[in-house]
Protein backbone atom coordinates (compact mmCIF):
# COMPACT_ATOMS: atom_id res chain seq x y z
CA UNK A 1 0.00 0.00 0.00
CA UNK A 2 2.79 2.39 0.93
CA UNK A 3 4.77 1.66 -2.22
CA UNK A 4 1.65 2.01 -4.35
CA UNK A 5 0.94 5.40 -2.78
CA UNK A 6 4.42 6.67 -3.64
CA UNK A 7 4.17 5.43 -7.19
CA UNK A 8 0.77 7.01 -7.62
CA UNK A 9 2.07 10.41 -6.49
CA UNK A 10 5.24 10.42 -8.55
CA UNK A 11 5.17 13.09 -11.29
CA UNK A 12 4.62 11.66 -14.75
CA UNK A 13 6.65 12.60 -17.81
CA UNK A 14 3.75 14.78 -18.94
CA UNK A 15 3.67 16.55 -15.55
CA UNK A 16 7.41 17.22 -15.73
CA UNK A 17 7.24 18.55 -19.30
CA UNK A 18 4.34 20.88 -18.44
CA UNK A 19 6.24 22.08 -15.37
CA UNK A 20 9.28 22.89 -17.52
CA UNK A 21 7.18 24.72 -20.10
CA UNK A 22 5.71 26.82 -17.30
CA UNK A 23 9.22 27.69 -16.12
CA UNK A 24 10.09 28.63 -19.72
CA UNK A 25 7.05 30.92 -19.94
CA UNK A 26 7.92 32.59 -16.65
CA UNK A 27 11.59 32.93 -17.57
CA UNK A 28 10.83 34.54 -20.93
CA UNK A 29 8.12 36.80 -19.47
CA UNK A 30 10.48 38.06 -16.76
CA UNK A 31 13.46 38.46 -19.07
CA UNK A 32 14.64 41.97 -19.91
CA UNK A 33 17.65 43.25 -21.79
CA UNK A 34 20.09 45.46 -19.97
CA UNK A 35 20.09 49.09 -21.18
CA UNK A 36 23.44 48.45 -22.88
CA UNK A 37 22.13 45.37 -24.72
CA UNK A 38 18.95 47.12 -25.83
CA UNK A 39 20.94 50.07 -27.12
CA UNK A 40 23.24 47.74 -29.07
CA UNK A 41 20.26 45.98 -30.71
CA UNK A 42 18.74 49.30 -31.81
CA UNK A 43 22.12 50.44 -33.14
CA UNK A 44 22.45 47.22 -35.14
CA UNK A 45 19.02 47.63 -36.71
CA UNK A 46 19.87 51.20 -37.67
CA UNK A 47 23.15 50.17 -39.29
CA UNK A 48 21.93 47.26 -41.41
CA UNK A 49 19.97 47.50 -44.70
CA UNK A 50 16.34 46.40 -44.57
CA UNK A 51 15.64 43.46 -46.88
CA UNK A 52 12.35 41.77 -47.65
CA UNK A 53 11.38 38.49 -46.04
CA UNK A 54 11.63 36.89 -49.50
CA UNK A 55 15.24 38.01 -49.89
CA UNK A 56 16.14 36.77 -46.41
CA UNK A 57 14.76 33.33 -47.34
CA UNK A 58 16.69 33.39 -50.64
CA UNK A 59 19.91 34.26 -48.78
CA UNK A 60 19.30 31.57 -46.16
CA UNK A 61 18.87 28.95 -48.91
CA UNK A 62 22.40 29.77 -50.07
CA UNK A 63 23.92 30.08 -46.58
CA UNK A 64 21.77 28.53 -43.82
CA UNK A 65 23.60 30.34 -41.03
CA UNK A 66 22.84 33.82 -42.38
CA UNK A 67 22.47 36.51 -39.70
CA UNK A 68 23.02 39.98 -41.19
CA UNK A 69 23.49 40.67 -44.90
CA UNK A 70 24.72 43.79 -46.70
CA UNK A 71 26.46 44.81 -49.89
CA UNK A 72 30.25 44.83 -50.28
CA UNK A 73 30.13 48.63 -50.18
CA UNK A 74 28.06 48.73 -46.98
CA UNK A 75 30.44 46.38 -45.18
CA UNK A 76 33.30 48.67 -46.22
CA UNK A 77 31.43 51.61 -44.75
CA UNK A 78 31.08 49.65 -41.50
CA UNK A 79 34.81 49.01 -41.35
CA UNK A 80 34.65 45.36 -42.38
CA UNK A 81 36.14 43.54 -45.37
CA UNK A 82 34.85 40.45 -47.13
CA UNK A 83 37.14 37.52 -46.34
CA UNK A 84 39.29 36.23 -49.17
CA UNK A 85 37.65 33.34 -51.05
CA UNK A 86 34.08 34.08 -49.91
CA UNK A 87 31.37 33.83 -52.55
CA UNK A 88 28.62 36.42 -52.75
CA UNK A 89 25.01 35.55 -52.02
CA UNK A 90 22.53 36.68 -54.67
CA UNK A 91 19.29 38.40 -53.74
CA UNK A 92 16.64 40.19 -55.79
CA UNK A 93 16.50 43.92 -56.42
CA UNK A 94 13.49 45.53 -58.10
CA UNK A 95 14.12 47.32 -61.40
CA UNK A 96 12.15 50.49 -62.13
CA UNK A 97 11.86 52.83 -65.10
CA UNK A 98 10.45 56.32 -65.30
CA UNK A 99 7.24 56.64 -67.30
CA UNK A 100 4.96 59.54 -68.02
CA UNK A 101 1.76 59.80 -66.05
CA UNK A 102 -1.09 59.12 -68.48
CA UNK A 103 -3.30 61.71 -66.79
CA UNK A 104 -0.66 64.40 -66.76
CA UNK A 105 2.20 64.12 -69.24
CA UNK A 106 4.28 66.59 -67.27
CA UNK A 107 4.67 64.19 -64.36
CA UNK A 108 6.68 60.99 -64.18
CA UNK A 109 6.21 57.91 -62.06
CA UNK A 110 8.25 54.79 -61.42
CA UNK A 111 7.10 51.53 -62.95
CA UNK A 112 8.33 48.12 -61.84
CA UNK A 113 9.48 46.14 -64.89
CA UNK A 114 11.16 43.19 -63.20
CA UNK A 115 13.96 42.13 -60.89
CA UNK A 116 17.72 41.76 -61.14
CA UNK A 117 20.02 39.85 -58.80
CA UNK A 118 22.63 41.68 -56.77
CA UNK A 119 25.50 40.37 -54.61
CA UNK A 120 25.48 40.62 -50.82
CA UNK A 121 27.58 39.08 -48.06
CA UNK A 122 26.71 37.78 -44.60
CA UNK A 123 28.37 39.08 -41.44
CA UNK A 124 30.14 35.72 -41.04
CA UNK A 125 31.83 36.27 -44.42
CA UNK A 126 33.44 39.49 -43.25
CA UNK A 127 36.13 40.54 -40.82
CA UNK A 128 37.20 43.83 -39.28
CA UNK A 129 35.64 46.23 -36.82
CA UNK A 130 33.19 44.72 -34.30
CA UNK A 131 29.50 45.55 -34.62
CA UNK A 132 27.00 46.39 -31.82
CA UNK A 133 25.47 42.89 -31.97
CA UNK A 134 28.74 41.43 -30.67
CA UNK A 135 28.00 43.05 -27.31
CA UNK A 136 24.83 41.03 -26.74
CA UNK A 137 25.99 37.57 -27.72
CA UNK A 138 25.68 35.00 -24.96
CA UNK A 139 27.04 31.49 -24.77
CA UNK A 140 26.54 28.49 -22.53
CA UNK A 141 29.77 27.63 -20.82
CA UNK A 142 30.79 24.32 -19.27
CA UNK A 143 31.40 20.69 -20.00
CA UNK A 144 28.93 18.56 -18.06
CA UNK A 145 28.60 14.77 -18.26
CA UNK A 146 24.85 15.24 -18.78
CA UNK A 147 25.47 17.35 -21.87
CA UNK A 148 27.72 14.66 -23.34
CA UNK A 149 25.10 11.97 -22.64
CA UNK A 150 22.30 14.03 -24.22
CA UNK A 151 24.44 14.81 -27.27
CA UNK A 152 25.25 11.13 -27.83
CA UNK A 153 21.57 10.20 -27.69
CA UNK A 154 20.71 13.04 -30.09
CA UNK A 155 23.37 11.82 -32.53
CA UNK A 156 21.94 8.30 -32.51
CA UNK A 157 18.43 9.61 -33.14
CA UNK A 158 19.65 11.75 -36.03
CA UNK A 159 21.64 8.81 -37.40
CA UNK A 160 18.54 6.60 -37.36
CA UNK A 161 16.77 9.30 -39.38
CA UNK A 162 19.64 9.42 -41.93
CA UNK A 163 20.43 12.99 -40.87
CA UNK A 164 24.23 13.55 -40.87
CA UNK A 165 25.74 15.75 -38.16
CA UNK A 166 28.80 17.83 -38.99
CA UNK A 167 30.97 20.08 -36.84
CA UNK A 168 32.76 23.03 -38.40
CA UNK A 169 32.45 26.67 -39.45
CA UNK A 170 28.86 27.92 -39.17
CA UNK A 171 29.62 31.60 -39.52
CA UNK A 172 27.80 33.81 -37.04
CA UNK A 173 25.30 31.05 -36.24
CA UNK A 174 25.80 28.42 -33.53
CA UNK A 175 24.43 25.78 -35.88
CA UNK A 176 21.88 25.17 -38.60
CA UNK A 177 19.70 22.53 -40.22
CA UNK A 178 19.74 22.33 -44.02
CA UNK A 179 16.45 20.81 -45.27
CA UNK A 180 17.70 20.31 -48.82
CA UNK A 181 20.49 17.99 -47.64
CA UNK A 182 18.67 16.88 -44.46
CA UNK A 183 21.81 17.53 -42.44
CA UNK A 184 22.81 19.37 -39.27
CA UNK A 185 25.94 21.47 -38.82
CA UNK A 186 27.12 22.59 -35.38
CA UNK A 187 29.81 25.18 -34.73
CA UNK A 188 33.08 23.65 -33.61
CA UNK A 189 33.76 26.71 -31.45
CA UNK A 190 31.07 26.04 -28.83
CA UNK A 191 31.48 24.62 -25.35
CA UNK A 192 30.22 21.07 -24.76
CA UNK A 193 27.08 22.38 -23.01
CA UNK A 194 26.28 24.89 -25.74
CA UNK A 195 27.03 22.39 -28.51
CA UNK A 196 24.63 19.91 -26.90
CA UNK A 197 21.81 22.45 -26.60
CA UNK A 198 22.32 23.58 -30.20
CA UNK A 199 22.28 19.99 -31.43
CA UNK A 200 18.92 19.34 -29.77
CA UNK A 201 17.59 22.63 -31.21
CA UNK A 202 18.61 21.64 -34.75
CA UNK A 203 17.33 18.09 -34.20
CA UNK A 204 13.89 19.60 -33.58
CA UNK A 205 14.15 21.51 -36.87
CA UNK A 206 15.09 18.30 -38.68
CA UNK A 207 12.07 16.47 -37.29
CA UNK A 208 9.41 19.17 -37.22
CA UNK A 209 10.32 21.72 -39.87
CA UNK A 210 11.76 19.57 -42.64
CA UNK A 211 8.57 19.56 -44.69
CA UNK A 212 6.44 22.01 -42.73
CA UNK A 213 5.73 25.55 -43.78
CA UNK A 214 5.60 27.92 -40.85
CA UNK A 215 6.91 31.33 -39.91
CA UNK A 216 10.51 31.75 -38.83
CA UNK A 217 9.24 32.95 -35.46
CA UNK A 218 7.22 29.78 -34.90
CA UNK A 219 10.07 27.52 -36.00
CA UNK A 220 12.64 29.16 -33.73
CA UNK A 221 10.40 29.46 -30.66
CA UNK A 222 9.30 25.82 -30.95
CA UNK A 223 12.86 24.56 -31.57
CA UNK A 224 14.42 26.49 -28.69
CA UNK A 225 11.51 25.90 -26.34
CA UNK A 226 11.69 22.17 -27.02
CA UNK A 227 15.48 22.14 -26.63
CA UNK A 228 15.14 23.81 -23.23
CA UNK A 229 12.51 21.29 -22.06
CA UNK A 230 14.37 18.22 -23.35
CA UNK A 231 17.76 19.30 -21.96
CA UNK A 232 16.27 20.27 -18.59
CA UNK A 233 14.35 16.98 -18.40
CA UNK A 234 17.62 15.06 -18.68
CA UNK A 235 19.56 17.31 -16.32
CA UNK A 236 21.09 20.14 -18.38
CA UNK A 237 19.95 23.69 -17.53
CA UNK A 238 20.04 25.94 -20.60
CA UNK A 239 17.87 28.73 -19.21
CA UNK A 240 20.59 31.41 -19.44
CA UNK A 241 20.56 31.05 -23.21
CA UNK A 242 17.08 29.73 -23.96
CA UNK A 243 15.10 32.41 -22.09
CA UNK A 244 17.02 35.10 -23.96
CA UNK A 245 16.70 33.37 -27.32
CA UNK A 246 12.94 32.79 -27.09
CA UNK A 247 12.43 36.34 -25.82
CA UNK A 248 14.29 37.73 -28.84
CA UNK A 249 11.87 35.94 -31.18
CA UNK A 250 8.80 36.73 -29.10
CA UNK A 251 9.46 40.45 -29.03
CA UNK A 252 6.72 42.25 -27.14
CA UNK A 253 4.14 39.53 -27.80
CA UNK A 254 3.24 38.07 -24.41
CA UNK A 255 1.08 35.42 -26.09
CA UNK A 256 3.86 33.80 -28.14
CA UNK A 257 4.51 30.91 -25.77
CA UNK A 258 0.81 30.53 -25.05
CA UNK A 259 0.30 30.15 -28.79
CA UNK A 260 3.09 27.60 -29.29
CA UNK A 261 3.12 26.02 -25.82
CA UNK A 262 1.01 22.98 -26.75
CA UNK A 263 3.20 22.35 -29.79
CA UNK A 264 6.36 22.53 -27.67
CA UNK A 265 4.77 20.15 -25.16
CA UNK A 266 3.87 17.65 -27.88
CA UNK A 267 7.23 17.79 -29.66
CA UNK A 268 9.23 17.66 -26.41
CA UNK A 269 7.23 14.63 -25.22
CA UNK A 270 7.91 12.71 -28.43
CA UNK A 271 11.63 13.52 -28.42
CA UNK A 272 11.96 12.59 -24.74
CA UNK A 273 10.34 9.24 -25.57
CA UNK A 274 12.88 8.73 -28.38
CA UNK A 275 15.75 9.59 -26.03
CA UNK A 276 14.47 7.10 -23.47
CA UNK A 277 14.07 4.34 -26.08
CA UNK A 278 17.61 4.84 -27.38
CA UNK A 279 18.99 4.97 -23.82
CA UNK A 280 17.23 1.72 -22.90
CA UNK A 281 18.65 -0.01 -25.97
CA UNK A 282 22.15 1.10 -25.02
CA UNK A 283 21.67 -0.16 -21.44
CA UNK A 284 20.38 -3.51 -22.72
CA UNK A 285 23.37 -3.86 -25.03
CA UNK A 286 25.80 -3.07 -22.21
CA UNK A 287 24.03 -5.56 -19.93
CA UNK A 288 24.25 -8.27 -22.61
CA UNK A 289 27.94 -7.65 -23.20
CA UNK A 290 28.79 -7.75 -19.49
CA UNK A 291 26.58 -10.70 -18.62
Amino acid sequence: MKNGWKKQNQPTQQDRVEELIKSLEEGVANFSYSPEDFKAILEMKALMPQYSFRNLIVAKAQLPGVSFIASFKRWKELGRNVKKGEHALRIFKPRFIKVENEEDCTEERSKLIGFITVPVFDYSQTEGDPLPIDKVKITLEGDSPKAREIAELAKKIAEADNCPINYGDTGAANGFYAPYTHSITISDKLSVNHSCKTLVHELVHSKVHRNTRCSKKEAEVVAEGTAYVVCAYFGLDTSDFSFRYVHSWSGNDDQTLVKYGSQICDVAGKIIDEFKTVSEKIDQKVTTLTA
